[in-house]
């Protein structure tokens, strides 16, 4: 899942990572410095903006965002829903959020700006709703986190056959009590 902003983002740090080496050349010797460091700037941005965004994967979501890279498994989320927050700008931003059993994790690369204080856009209510289908795909299958023991098999061979039947006459759902 990405949002439209990685793109802005992606396109401002490859302008930036272009200018660097346009400033430095024919200058003095700080001219090649500052156009390093721009350079190396705007490509850092531009690659960190690329990978950019939401990944499922069967162990849990790898969160990409501009500053880091966070891997939150499925076992360990209670639920998400879409959480409200203010930027630098003062602009609200709304973004999915997982509940986890120790806090809260934000999908910060995920976030839209949003006018409204309490509207949850379109998209991240449809966000939020894929994720919670895959939280539930994965409870279905995880044995540690939700699903249900599948029953055993019945023994096999004339033994097993002998020993379920044993268990049945004796205490009837296979308990070993004996009965006064």
């Amino acid at each position: 899942m990405h949002t439209r902003w990685r793109w802005v983002l992606f396109g401002l740090g490859a302008a930036v990572a272009a200018v660097g080496p346009l400033a430095a050349k024919d200058g003095p010797w700080y001219a090649y410095v500052f156009g390093g460091l721009w350079f190396l700037m705007g490509a850092t941005v531009a690659w960190r903006t690329f990978n950019m965004g939401t990944k499922l994967t069967a162990e849990g979501l790898i969160s990409n965002g501009l500053d880091s890279q966070t891997t939150v498994e499925w076992c360990d989320v209670q639920g998400f829903e879409p959480k409200r927050s203010r930027n630098l700008i003062f602009f609200h931003t709304i973004t999915p959020a997982a509940q986890l059993h120790g806090g809260t994790h934000v999908l910060t690369e995920l976030s839209l700006l949003s006018i409204k204080k309490d509207f949850v856009p379109e998209r991240t209510a449809k966000q939020v709703t894929e994720l919670e289908q895959a939280l539930e795909k994965h409870r279905k299958t995880c044995p540690s986190c939700g699903a249900q023991p599948k029953a055993l098999a019945p023994p096999q061979g004339i033994v097993g056959r002998l020993r379920t039947r044993l268990r049945e006459l004796m205490g009837g759902n296979g308990d070993r009590s004996i009965a006064r």
